[in-house]
């Protein structure tokens, strides 16, 4: 059906379009329609696919399934204002029916008097791992933690700006976005006031549900901005409104846990659950900002945000199951949530002489978060447990930037500067602080950055970053972390260039035993003999290590363990572009991927290691004089990971596509 519905839309496209496209000349593209001087180009094609293997994996990575697609369409009108309407106009379409990224975009316009613009996008996300598959370490089923999505998001937006005189323009938004679609998540049987012996059983056991979700937020503002001198000035008012809604489920009944490796677990059956959250949250927005220029060597610039989100949040919960006993468990939960928002901002830069200029932001930020509900459970029926908490967490941030910028030589650039934070996290309960989670972290962060171009063919840049943590908040927080970048371009010849680049990074937290590094070089050479041949080649190699300690909070000793992962990845690209007569060309373009190296969590035997990934891409066209481009694309791929292979698959892509200008 779904297929039907895009081949019809195709035709009707095609037949609207076709009276446009008829007798133009290829080599002169354009034509008169309303006024307007319009040109453009429209592609359109249809792919097949073969995939063998696991093909959730193939959904992840790319998504490109069969069937008719209009891979672009872009339509440009313009006229020296004969049209009353509109002075330009602007249609683009990309992906549409069926890729994971399709867009459009409507523009209008006319001189001094208004602009229009209409924006819309679309996104999927898969990820499904393999479950069902014996780990050859263990000898239990179950390659990840069973979190799978198929998901979308959805984005749209329209922007309307009138200008009233040269200096005084008015702005109208609206924005739409959502998010959709089945969710499979896992679920530790846990509930309010549960007594300590329940926490070995809800640490052993975590149960499959379904759990598809839907949220929304919309989003109307009005503003102006206004222009006098060397100053501007905007404001935004509006109104936002977010609503999310989640329900979960189990998949079958009885149902055992994922942890099937513990065998206590087969008595340990879940019958029923049925789970469902609310959480609905409006806010008035406010935003100002303004740049200006007081004199020749000073700017100015600042800004003011403020939100206040409120509403109301709930859950509805209940399971029944063994354990090894029977037992049902409900619970309820209704709040009101707070959320006000400041973010304020303040930023000079003042221009010492030609070569030397000095930068000074400051950024304060100021999140709360206060919720006000009653909490309640019930365990069989008898043993129930209230809770009427009031929490809030209080975040606080003041950062100041402080750079200069020297240009001794006009090839020589030099920004040396230096960051400092001061953040506060304040946890209440009922009023009172909570230590446990109440922390002031002062950080400092001196950079350093350095361009270089002694002449047109060879330029090199580089930076180094030292972040100090006074404080660690969390336990993956790094105390320090070193990052510095090195990326240079070399032309050899007019024909041959080289580009290189070095990441390099190091983090540390002694508190918890974390090592962490980065190691990282790209290479890139590029040979373009003429106008009709060009080649390119590039390696990169990426070596990335961590290993720590790990705490768990609750359940059967030991309750620490380590966590050690190693990854060595190489990737090869290459490609070539030849065109070696006036109607015919090819591209290719291929990458190979292959990572090796493994993960261990207090020694248990990896499941992940060795991956070898490549991809390559051929196209061949043909251009008719006067009617258009055919373009046949033929991609071929593989996945496959050395130690467990369920998630292994391969692919053919072949796309037919037919390309128009007009």
């Amino acid at each position: 059906m779904q297929v039907r519905r895009t081949w019809l839309f195709l035709m009707a496209f095609f037949l609207a379009i076709f009276p446009l496209l008829r007798g133009q000349d290829q080599a002169a593209p354009g034509f008169e329609w309303g006024g307007f001087q319009v040109q453009g180009a429209a592609s359109a094609g249809y792919r097949f696919t073969d995939v063998k293997g696991y093909q959730p994996m193939f959904l992840e990575l790319y998504d490109l399934r069969k069937g008719p697609r209009l891979t672009d369409f872009n339509m440009f009108g313009h006229n020296e204002g004969t049209n009353p309407f509109a002075d330009n106009f602007s249609l683009t379409l990309s992906d549409l029916g069926g890729d994971p990224f399709p867009s459009a975009q409507l523009t209008l316009s006319k001189s001094k008097l208004y602009d229009l613009r209409v924006n819309w996008r679309q996104a999927y996300f898969y990820w499904n791992q393999n479950d069902n598959v014996i780990l050859p370490t263990l000898g239990i089923m179950g390659l990840t933690n069973n979190h799978d999505w198929g998901t979308v998001r959805k984005m749209g937006s329209v922007d309307l700006t009138l200008h009233a005189t040269n200096n005084l323009r008015f702005n109208f938004q609206y924005y739409r976005t959502s998010f959709s679609g089945p969710t499979f998540t896992t679920f530790s049987p846990d509930f309010l006031d549960s007594p300590a012996s329940w926490g070995a059983f809800a640490r052993a056991n975590a149960y499959y549900l379904y759990a598809p979700t839907f949220n929304h937020t919309n989003r109307f503002t009005g503003g102006l901005d206004y222009t006098l001198r060397n100053w501007n000035f905007h404001y935004n008012l509006g109104y936002q409104a977010y609503t999310g809604n989640m329900t979960f489920n189990n998949v079958t009944s009885p149902q055992r846990s994922i942890n099937t490796g513990t065998p206590s677990t087969a008595s340990q059956l879940l019958n029923n659950v049925s789970w469902s959250a609310f959480r609905e949250l409006k806010t008035p927005v406010s935003e100002f900002s303004y740049t200006g220029k007081p004199s020749s060597r000073l700017e100015m610039r600042g800004s003011y945000i403020f939100y206040r989100y409120r509403g109301p949040a709930s859950f509805d919960q209940s399971f029944d199951g063994t354990n090894p006993a029977a037992y049902t468990v409900t619970q309820s939960g209704r709040a009101n949530v707070t959320e006000p928002n400041n973010i304020l901002e303040q930023g000079f830069t003042y221009y010492v002489n030609k070569w030397w200029n000095l930068d000074l932001d400051y950024r304060y930020s100021r999140f709360t978060t206060s919720t006000d509900g009653v909490f309640t459970s019930l365990l069989n029926g008898t043993t129930a447990a209230t809770e009427q908490p009031s929490n809030a967490w209080k975040f606080g941030l003041h950062q100041l930037d402080f750079n200069m910028m020297f240009t001794p030589k006009p090839n020589l650039v030099i920004r040396p500067g230096v960051t400092f934070f001061k953040s506060d996290v304040e946890a209440l309960e009922d009023g009172v602080a909570d230590g446990a989670r109440t922390l002031r972290t002062k950080s400092v962060e001196p950079a350093l950055s350095v361009l270089y171009r002694p002449s047109s063919r060879f330029s090199v840049r580089g930076e180094i970053h030292s972040f100090n943590n006074g404080a660690s908040f969390t336990a993956i927080t790094p105390h320090t972390d070193l990052t510095g970048r090195v990326v240079g371009s070399l032309r050899l010849t007019n024909k041959f260039s080289l580009d290189d680049e070095v990441y390099l990074v190091s983090q540390r937290l002694l508190a918890t035993d974390f090592h962490g590094k980065v190691q990282s070089n790209s290479t890139l050479l590029t040979y373009t003999l003429n106008d009709h041949y060009s080649i390119f080649g590039g390696f990169t190699y990426d070596n990335e290590f961590a290993s720590g300690d790990v705490q768990y909070a609750r359940g059967t000793p030991p309750l620490s363990g380590s966590i050690r992962d190693q990854a060595l990845n190489r990737v090869w690209q290459g490609g070539l572009e030849a065109k070696p007569c006036k109607y015919f060309g090819i591209r290719f373009t291929g990458n190979f991927d292959r990572s090796t190296g493994l993960g261990q969590e207090s020694g248990i035997n990896p499941v992940y290691g060795p991956m070898t990934w490549p991809l390559a891409t051929g196209t061949a066209y043909f251009d008719f004089p006067k009617a258009g481009r055919l373009s046949v694309d033929l991609q071929r791929t593989y996945y496959i990971q050395q130690i467990i292979t369920g998630n292994n698959f391969s692919a053919n892509m072949l796309m037919i596509r037919w390309t128009r200008s007009f």
